[in-house]
């Protein structure tokens, strides 16, 4: 696939040329290809079916995790978010050591160590990494699902955009069970702070603990807003927020 270079910026299909823009640019790309009926029965495409089968349940799992945390994730992802999972979720499919090639699921490469571990630390919002805003240590009970941070001093801890008078801290947790898609989820109320050099012992406590037969996911998320008049306002929608999976079992 090639980038389009020159002055004109073309959309459409010329001869055998398609002509399209995406996130990356204006794109260009042979027209053409296989047939779907050639690709669902031919032998000689047993290896695309195969990993056409695999899309789609990584594409079905990132979309369960992706709804189920959406109360703590949906102000702040980043456009690109869903495919970067994707991509994650790609190396969790080869943890699945047990299934056929074409019938390999995340929810077993999930049942890992190694799988979970990939999850780990993948951030909705890649304009803004946690671990670059936030620079606290904090702690996660996993029965209870809380996230504390002690001595959290938003002035000195948190890298905070210009504009922004006030920051929210706020957890969650979703329980997924891959084979029945049954999903569980609770989040914390928001903790609002001053940007200041006030010390707070925080405390982020989800409404309901975390409970299921499936994998436990916890988010941890900080929020920057802008106070004016007595309204408080989010900096460009939520651009500047932090979202990170900080808990995977």
């Amino acid at each position: 696939m090639a980038r389009q270079s020159s002055l004109i910026k073309i959309n459409g299909t010329l001869e055998d040329l398609t002509f399209f823009k995406s996130a990356d640019g204006h794109m260009v790309r042979m027209k053409g290809g296989v047939s779907g009926d050639r690709i669902k029965n031919d032998p000689a495409f047993a290896r695309t079916r195969e990993n056409m089968q695999e899309f789609g349940e990584m594409g079905r799992t990132g979309k369960l995790i992706r709804t189920s945390l959406r109360n703590v994730i949906s102000n702040g992802s980043d456009p690109r978010s869903a495919s970067r999972l994707l991509k994650s979720l790609s190396q969790v499919l080869k943890e699945d050591t047990t299934s056929s090639r074409g019938l390999r699921k995340v929810g077993i490469g999930l049942s890992t160590s190694e799988g979970k571990a990939l999850l780990v630390g993948f951030n909705f919002n890649i304009r803004s990494v946690l671990t670059q805003v936030l620079k606290s240590v904090f702690t996660i009970d996993e029965p209870s699902g809380k996230v504390t941070i002690a001595n959290f001093i938003p002035k000195q801890d948190l890298l905070f955009p210009a504009g922004a008078t006030h920051c929210t801290l706020e957890c969650g947790w979703s329980n997924i069970d891959f084979t029945t898609n049954e999903v569980k989820s609770s989040s914390s109320p928001e903790s609002q702070f001053l940007i200041d050099l006030t010390s707070n012992n925080v405390v982020l406590s989800p409404t309901i603990a975390p409970a299921g037969s499936g994998i436990t996911f916890i988010v941890l998320k900080v929020s920057f807003l802008q106070n004016l008049n007595g309204q408080f306002y989010p900096l460009q929608n939520g651009g500047h927020n932090a979202i990170q999976l900080v808990h995977v079992s």
